[in-house]
C-alpha cells in the first residue's frame, strides 16, 4: 500500500506540484468570494457564487492527503481540525471559518511570498477594474448621504468601508513584498491613496491606520538592519494581538452609556462600542458560535436603509464590526483562541528569527481588528496563511536591499 501511494505521489509531482494545486484553489476561491462583497450580486446569484468558492476545498484536500507528506499523527490532527472547521461553519453559518482552516492547513511547502503576490495582484486588479466599471455605471456605485458626514461612495463594493479595508490590506501586502526596498516615495504614494480613499469613503479609522503604517514599517526596517532601539520596540509587537483583543472585549463588555469617557470613545469609534455592548447583552459566548441576524448598510437595500436615516443610526441597525467581538459571539470561543493563538505563533516565531515584517503587519492587523470584521476573510487578509507556509529568512543590512 505504501509503495502504491509513493508511486501516485511521484506521478503527480512529475506533472503538477502541490504549490500549483494550492494557487489554482486560491483563484477558484478568490474570484467568487471577492464578487460576493460587490454589487455584482445584483446580477449574479450570491448563493451560486458561494458554491463556486467550495470548488477550492477538494483541491486543497487532495493536496493535503495525497501530495503533502504528513506523518499519520499529524494527519489525524489535521483531520480533526477540518472536522471542527465544518462544525463551526454549520454553527455560525459563516463559511470563511472552514475556508481559512482549509487554506492554512494546506499551505505546507507553499512559498508565503508567492501567496502574498497572488493576493496583491488579484486584489489590486479587481479593485481597479471594479472602481472603473462602477463609475461608468456597469455595476451600481452605491452612494450614501448623511447630514452627519460627507457623501460616501462604494465604488462597486457592497459598502464603503469594504473599499477602505481592501486598500489597507493591499497596502500591507505591498509593504511585505517591498519591505527591503521601501523608500520615501512609497510612503508618499500610500498617503496619497489613503487621502483619495478618505475623500471617497470617509473611513477615518482606516485612514489613520494607513498613516500609522509608515512609522511602523520604518521601525521594522531599522530593526531588520540590527538597530538596537528599533529592535527593542519591535520585539514587543507580538503582544499587540492578545492585548488589543482583551482591551476591545473588556471595553465593550463593561461599556456604560452614562460614562463620559465611554461616550467620547464611542463617538470616536463611530458607535462601535455601543453596538458591541448590545451584542454582548443579546448573545452569550459559545464554543462553536451561532448564526446572528444583523442589519447593516451593505448592498442596495442597505444603502436605501441608510439614506432613510440621514441624522443618526437607525434603531434597527445592528452589526458587529470588531473582529474580536465577532470571533467570540459569531464564530465562537474556540475559533477566537485558534486565531489569536495562530497570530501569536507567527509573530513570536518571526521575532525569534529576528524577522520583523510580519510582526509589523500583525500589529496593524491587530488595530484594524478592533474596528473591522475581515480578519478571517482571505480576500482581505492572507497573512494568517503564514502559519504553515514556507517563509524564508530575510537578510537586510544598511548596505543591502532585497
Amino acid at each position: 500500500m505504501a509503495k502504491i501511494k509513493d508511486r501516485i505521489h511521484t506521478a503527480i509531482n512529475a506533472s503538477i506540484t502541490g504549490q500549483q494545486i494550492y494557487f489554482l484553489a486560491f483563484v477558484f476561491y478568490f474570484v467568487p468570494a471577492f464578487l460576493i462583497d460587490t454589487t455584482f450580486t445584483q446580477y449574479l446569484s450570491w448563493s451560486k457564487l458561494r458554491l463556486l468558492t467550495y470548488i477550492a476545498i477538494p483541491l486543497i484536500i487532495f493536496k493535503i492527503y495525497v501530495v503533502d507528506r504528513w506523518h499519520w499523527p499529524t494527519l489525524l490532527l489535521i483531520t480533526l481540525l477540518l472536522m471542527f472547521g465544518v462544525a463551526a461553519w454549520r454553527a455560525a453559518h459563516y463559511p470563511e471559518i472552514l475556508m481559512m482552516m482549509v487554506f492554512v492547513l494546506g499551505a505546507k511547502n507553499v512559498q508565503f511570498r508567492r501567496i502574498v503576490q497572488w493576493y496583491f495582484y488579484l486584489s489590486l486588479v479587481f479593485m481597479m477594474l471594479l472602481a472603473v466599471i462602477a463609475i461608468i455605471g456597469i455595476v451600481p456605485n452605491l452612494i450614501y448621504y448623511s447630514n452627519l458626514r460627507p457623501t460616501r461612495y462604494s465604488l462597486g463594493m457592497a459598502y464603503t468601508t469594504f473599499v477602505a479595508s481592501h486598500v489597507v490590506y493591499i497596502a500591507l501586502a505591498y509593504c511585505y513584498l517591498r519591505f527591503g526596498k521601501l523608500k520615501w516615495f512609497d510612503y508618499v504614494g500610500i498617503i496619497a491613496i489613503a487621502l483619495v480613499t478618505l475623500k471617497l469613503t470617509n473611513t477615518r479609522l482606516d485612514f489613520y491606520e494607513m498613516l500609522l503604517l509608515i512609522p511602523i514599517m520604518w521601525i521594522a526596517q531599522r530593526a531588520q538592519r540590527g538597530k538596537s532601539i528599533s529592535r527593542v520596540f519591535a520585539s514587543f509587537w507580538w503582544t499587540a494581538t492578545p492585548l488589543l483583543s482583551a482591551l476591545t472585549i473588556i471595553g465593550a463588555y463593561f461599556y456604560s452609556p452614562s460614562n463620559h469617557i465611554y461616550q467620547k470613545l464611542n463617538s470616536l469609534f463611530t458607535g462601535r462600542l455601543s453596538l458591541s455592548y448590545e451584542a454582548f447583552q443579546r448573545y452569550p459566548v459559545s464554543l462553536l458560535g451561532r448564526n446572528i441576524v444583523e442589519h447593516s448598510y451593505g448592498g442596495a437595500k442597505g444603502a436605501k436603509f441608510a439614506n432613510n436615516n440621514l441624522y443618526a443610526l437607525s434603531s434597527h441597525y445592528f452589526y458587529i464590526d470588531s473582529a474580536y467581538i465577532r470571533m467570540l459571539l459569531v464564530w465562537g470561543g474556540v475559533v477566537f483562541l485558534l486565531v489569536i493563538g495562530g497570530i501569536i505563533y507567527i509573530t513570536v516565531k518571526e521575532t525569534a528569527k529576528k524577522q520583523y515584517i510580519l510582526p509589523a503587519i500583525f500589529i496593524l492587523i491587530a488595530i484594524n481588528a478592533m474596528f473591522e470584521p475581515h480578519i478571517l476573510q482571505m480576500i482581505y487578509n492572507p497573512f494568517l496563511l503564514a502559519i504553515l507556509a514556507t517563509n524564508p529568512k530575510l537578510k537586510l543590512t544598511d548596505g543591502e536591499r532585497s
